[in-house]
């Protein structure tokens, strides 16, 4: 007697070819890179930032809004910000000429409200030093023959201390710029930059107030 042969089920089939696409998919997301976190790197020499999380502040008469020592691993260090210049905190017989530069630059300020201007920004520094935490990027570039190197001093919010300065008005855009830790360009931040400078003088804040 002949068997009857059993016809396939087209669905059995379907069912499947759905479960080995469904299987070749999570294989394949198991497999993906997790996604890369940019290399800090700085300009067309491309030397790698020296990255310093627990670096403190140390007190020091010379600190002001954009220049400060800081201790690192039993090491003491003198940072000068990018992109960012404060104002003199105080006169001396060789910093007339940079008061006038900056006094300018914020519309003409006296020779004694550019100076309150950079003790503004020293304490506004200090402040943000003191209570927060943050993150110090350096290539080592000198400040000619200061002693003192370039430095990106970032915050948890991403931002660092020059942008903070510029967006209360108290500091100008100006010294040496770079590419920043994460690739952005230096003409990129730039604009950044001229954007927040802009909201701080329309708002009235720090060397921008009338």
């Amino acid at each position: 007697m002949r068997r009857r042969r059993r016809r396939s089920r087209p669905f059995s089939w379907l069912g499947l070819l759905i479960l080995l696409a469904f299987g070749t998919q999570i294989w394949n997301e198991t497999k993906k890179a997790p996604p890369s976190i940019p290399e800090a790197r700085s300009g067309k020499a491309a030397k790698v930032f020296e990255v310093m999380y627990d670096a403190r502040l140390i007190e020091d008469r010379n600190n002001d809004g954009d220049s400060f020592k800081m201790t690192y691993r039993g090491k003491v260090h003198e940072w000068r910000l990018y992109f960012a210049d404060c104002a003199e905190k105080r006169r001396h017989a060789y910093n007339g000429d940079r008061l006038r530069e900056q006094g300018q630059y914020f519309g003409g300020l006296s020779e004694a409200r550019t100076v309150a201007l950079g003790q503004q920004a020293q304490a506004f520094t200090q402040q943000w030093l003191e209570e927060r935490s943050f993150t110090v990027y350096t290539k080592w570039q000198g400040v000619f023959d200061s002693g003192r190197h370039y430095a990106f001093v970032v915050f948890p919010d991403g931002e660092d201390l020059s942008a903070k300065l510029v967006r209360e008005g108290l500091a100008r855009i100006h010294t040496t710029g770079t590419t920043l830790p994460g690739g952005r360009s230096a003409a990129e931040y730039g604009r950044y930059l001229r954007a927040l400078e802009a909201e701080a003088r329309a708002a009235g804040r720090g060397g921008w107030a009338r």
